[in-house]
């Protein structure tokens, strides 16, 4: 029964305050006391300032925790329900008070994860709840008005368990500690901050206090941690002297005062001062930590300073982040590792985010369920990243930072981030917003250079663009595509760079050039996240072999000179000879100045859907059965002017896996298709196949892997969950080997620079 008083006095609170016009009362200050010390609950009184803002008989709060008594300015409420607080005598634009006792075991939402923790080592909230409706938390710490765009300050009365300490959002006023070994302290938020930002915690911390340096100063930094070493905390922490400058360089100044960490358990959010991040991220310098460090930290801009105004642009806050973790890169490491960290993402995203949000999704008014999905924050940084790109990044970070400085302690939302922007920039975003904010989807470019001229200098050269949509049939409008040209040798310019400008579904480009070009890429800078990732590779030649991962091809030519490889996610355009079933989802393009011949080969990647694979979903829906394998092909084209047909291969891999080794490297279009052997006349490919002996393999046996191969390999063990169980590199064929495994079922991938195969073992 009282398990079941509980829950139903917690119903009673929780919303109650959303059926209300959110103009209706505005929350100005909050003084809120919690007494933490049992470790185990939590003993509250808030004094809530509210300001009337229209005329109405009662206001709500909201409220998770069980409330003990009320009062209204001053007067004690027959009720102890705070969804409808009495407003008679109270004239609009007057403050008033209401004082709420109250008391909670922990309150955490349904997906385990926003709410009020309590645990054996420490105690701490989180302000976001992913399964919440709404998905603000701040109502499980203190009653309040609970959502993204009500802003006021803070008071923070905490009282620690005996032995622990208080690390909290705002700066510290004071704290003592009583004679029974507990802290009481004093936190002040004197910035207009929503409640979900709003946080406390308690643990036996280990502290670290230092300063970060800035364009204006030096900033206190505070980071609370519990079972590392601390000088493996710092080297975690080290690379903010770079971060904070730059993102003050891009977005203008910290407004926070102080930057603030505590490790919890459970994982990352933005608290103001006080960020609450993933545990196994405190003490590591490994990319992920550093970039969850980085993507917490530009929250104090995007969502903190500027908050979306409602939870369905989260990607403003979220996207924005995510972008800001592209930014310290660049801080921290250099622009080439900041680009690096840009495509890998970007190809992930390409392939992986209309699966894992189930389509491809509009940025704005994104459905609950996915607010905190991969379109908001992946897709949400790719076209931040394209926002700068389309601007210039001198244009774009000067509008960052007006927008910043003059929308401080806001909410914007993405129609008014259009607006804003467009304003500060003198360039009008709507039909960039209109295809990437409002729209689901990618555009894909298609560029070729037509009949470039052969004189000496001053050359004129003609381009056509093309765009298709990727996940949505519009059209972007205002076109704004980079090209780099390359020229041919013996010109003291080896590139230049032009941009062309267009509405429509195609255009031709007319460009005057200091040289005769030897080919033409799409955006060699990463300057816009279309539907197709690009590897510009020099070729040391004589036979020396390259892998490019990010495109999904292997390539050897005999020759150096430049090689120029975009990946499209974009069905192929033009009519397939007959015979062909079905062509992928994606293309190659193939550019650059090294001369063709015979011994220059191209391997190109295939994946089956559902293999477990680091590239999975690949070939979703392209190819589907094992069976299929058998009718892959390979099509080739010079151009849109040339027609399809199919090059002779031969299979590197397996039904699952692998590459289709094309004898000879063409400049142009490539792609994949599932065939009909007999029509289009294709003989059935030759194989490389990998030997395993014996096999099966008996206990203490040792293992033969033989292989066509004269070069070393890395052989890899992976049992039927796709983990890998044993590895060895610089492997030769006939070598014996002695993997140490269990009786079952296993998978063993050989693979080097030119080899890529997988055979299955059983271990008795």
């Amino acid at each position: 029964m009282k398990t079941l008083s509980i829950l139903i006095l917690t119903l009673l609170g929780v919303g109650s305050a959303h059926g209300q016009a959110v103009d209706s009362v505005d929350a100005v200050d909050y003084d809120v006391a919690v007494d933490l010390s049992s470790g185990s609950w939590l003993r509250g009184y808030a004094d809530v300032t509210l300001r009337l803002l229209r005329p109405c008989a009662t206001v709500g709060l909201d409220m998770a925790c069980i409330v003990d008594s009320v009062r209204v300015q001053g007067a004690l409420q027959g009720s102890n329900s705070l969804a409808a607080l009495p407003t008679a005598g109270i004239a609009t634009g007057q403050d008033f008070h209401v004082e709420v006792w109250y008391h909670s075991p922990g309150y955490i939402e349904s997906g385990g994860w926003g709410g009020m923790h309590f645990e054996n080592s420490l105690s701490y909230n989180l302000g976001v709840g992913f399964d919440a409706d709404p998905h603000v938390m701040g109502r499980a710490l203190f009653p309040c008005r609970d959502n993204f765009t009500d802003k006021a300050t803070y008071t923070l009365r905490v009282i620690t368990k005996a032995g622990w300490t208080a690390e909290c959002g705002g700066v510290c006023q004071s704290a003592e500690t009583d004679s029974l070994g507990r802290e009481h302290s004093v936190w002040r938020i004197s910035q207009p901050t929503p409640t979900y930002l709003v946080s406390v915690s308690q643990a036996a911390w280990e502290r670290i206090h230092d300063t970060v340096p800035s364009l204006y100063g030096d900033y206190p930094l505070s980071i609370g941690y519990r079972s590392r070493t601390e000088n493996s905390v710092r080297m975690a922490f080290a690379k903010l002297d770079s971060v904070v400058p730059m993102y003050e360089r891009c977005f203008g100044p910290y407004r926070w005062g102080r930057i603030g960490y505590i490790a919890t358990p459970q994982g990352s959010m933005e608290h103001v001062n006080n960020i609450a991040l993933d545990q196994r991220f405190v003490n590591s310098t490994a990319e992920r930590a550093q970039t969850t460090i980085a993507h917490e930290l530009g929250h104090a801009w995007f969502g903190n300073l500027v908050t979306c105004a409602t939870a369905g642009d989260m990607w403003i806050n979220e996207g924005g982040a995510s972008f800001c973790s592209e930014v310290a890169m660049e801080a921290a490491l250099g622009r080439e590792a900041s680009d690096d960290y840009y495509r890998r993402w970007l190809e992930s995203v390409l392939r992986t985010t209309h699966i894992t949000d189930r389509d491809y999704r509009p940025l704005h008014d994104m459905p609950h369920q996915y607010t905190y999905g991969s379109t908001t924050y992946d897709k949400g940084w790719m076209v931040w990243h394209s926002l700068r790109g389309y601007l210039g990044e001198e244009v774009f970070y000067s509008a960052m930072n007006r927008l910043m400085a003059r929308c401080a302690f806001g909410n914007i939302d993405a129609e008014g981030l259009r607006d804003s922007l467009s304003l500060y920039t003198g360039v009008d975003l709507t039909a960039f917003f209109d295809f990437h904010v409002f729209g689901p989807g990618f555009v894909d470019y298609h560029v070729e250079m037509v009949n470039p001229g052969e004189g000496s200098q001053g050359q004129e050269v003609r381009v056509h663009i093309r765009q298709q949509g990727v996940g949505t049939a519009n059209l972007m409008r205002r076109n704004r595509v980079p090209l780099t040209f390359y020229a041919r040798p013996g010109f003291d310019s080896t590139s230049c760079k032009r941009v062309a400008t267009f509405d429509g579904e195609e255009t031709y480009a007319v460009f005057s050039l200091p040289f005769v070009p030897a080919y033409c890429v799409l955006d060699a800078d990463d300057e816009f996240s279309d539907a197709a990732t690009v590897i510009h590779q020099s070729l040391e030649g004589y036979g020396v072999s390259c892998t490019l991962p990010l495109v999904f091809m292997r390539a050897k030519t005999e020759h150096e000179g430049n090689l120029h490889v975009e990946h499209h996610y974009a069905r192929p355009s033009g009519e397939m000879p007959g015979g062909v079933v079905r062509t992928a989802d994606r293309y190659w393009i193939v550019r650059g100045d090294w001369q063709e011949d015979t011994a220059d080969w191209g391997m190109f990647r295939y994946i089956r859907t559902g293999f477990q694979h680091e590239y999975a979903n690949l070939d979703r829906g392209f190819l589907v059965l094992t069976a299929s394998a058998d009718s892959l092909a390979l099509m080739y084209r010079q151009d849109s002017e040339h027609d399809w047909y199919a090059v002779s291969f031969t299979r590197n891999g397996d039904a699952n896996s692998g590459y289709l080794v094309a004898d000879e490297l063409r400049k142009g279009e490539h792609t994949l298709a599932i065939v009909d052997r007999e029509h289009l006349g294709i003989v059935r490919p030759g194989f490389m196949e990998v030997q395993l002996f014996p096999n099966p393999l008996q206990p203490g046996q040792v293992l033969a892997v033989e292989v066509e191969s004269e070069e070393a390999f890395e052989v890899s063990i992976f049992d039927l969950g796709g983990r890998q169980v044993w590895h060895k590199s610089g492997c030769r064929s006939g070598q014996k080997l002695s993997p140490a495994l269990a009786k079952g079922t296993y998978f063993v991938r050989i693979e080097n620079n030119f080899i890529s195969l997988q055979s299955k073992l059983i271990q008795l």
